[in-house]
């Protein structure tokens, strides 16, 4: 029985949706420039044909990647800050939750790591120039600190400039985290043992991130101890 035409979308999405996945692990191990399209073909395990049927070529393929990666990223921001909650849980639960996807969105965390090196390759200068993704995320999380600031969570500074404190110090902290696990990793250290020195760098980075932006009245609620 011949498919209809909701079916033939949807095998189409489907197809697509494997080899953005593919091109996502791809790049995450190697970056844009030593990806080639049969890693991708490799990797989705499809033939390397088919890419070329929904992609022009390699450029297009990564090109629309990196569209999405970013689309996703400006609306999990949006979402998560859309939660109920008080700014500092907020605020918290963002960075522990970056750190988790170490391990558990691995290609994504490296995505994000390496793509501002590719960006030129992928986009013009015009389009740079207009590219409004980084301000979108940073925006969201520049009016949570300053709702923050408002209520009493949050120390009393420029707004803007905390957001890049913020930011900065979460982004650090990711950096310093998978280098961390790589280099346990390497040595062969137990997995169990791994495993709990990352929650406890975990638990450390998030207080440290977080005493950049609460209030001396803030402190006790991200697991700052009393001395």
């Amino acid at each position: 029985m011949p498919r209809n035409k909701e079916q033939n979308q949807e095998i189409r999405r489907q197809r697509q949706e494997t080899i953005i996945r593919a091109a996502l692990k791809v790049y995450a191990e190697k970056g844009y420039s030593a990806s080639e399209i049969n890693d991708v073909a490799e990797q989705a395990g499809v033939a390397r044909g088919l890419i070329y049927y929904y992609f022009k070529d390699k450029h297009a393929l990564f090109r629309e990647l990196f569209l999405i990666m970013l689309k996703r990223s400006n609306e999990h921001i949006q979402a998560h800050f859309d939660q109920d909650g008080s700014v500092v849980a907020l605020l918290e639960s963002f960075v522990r939750t970056m750190y988790i996807n170490i391990l558990e969105q691995s290609d994504s965390i490296l995505f994000f790591m390496r793509m501002r090196h590719d960006l030129h390759e992928l986009f013009t200068p015009e389009e740079l120039k207009t590219w409004s993704w980084h301000h979108d995320n940073m925006s969201v999380v520049r009016k949570m600190l300053d709702k923050g600031m408002k209520s009493g969570e949050i120390r009393q500074m420029s707004p803007q400039l905390l957001t890049v404190q913020y930011w900065g110090a979460m982004m650090h902290g990711v950096m310093h985290l998978r280098q961390s696990h790589q280099e346990l990793l390497a040595q062969g250290v137990d997995k169990k043992e791994i495993e709990q020195s990352f929650q406890r760098d975990i638990h450390d980075a998030v207080a440290g991130c977080m005493l950049l932006v609460t209030s001396l009245n803030g402190q006790n609620s991200i697991g700052v101890d009393k001395e």
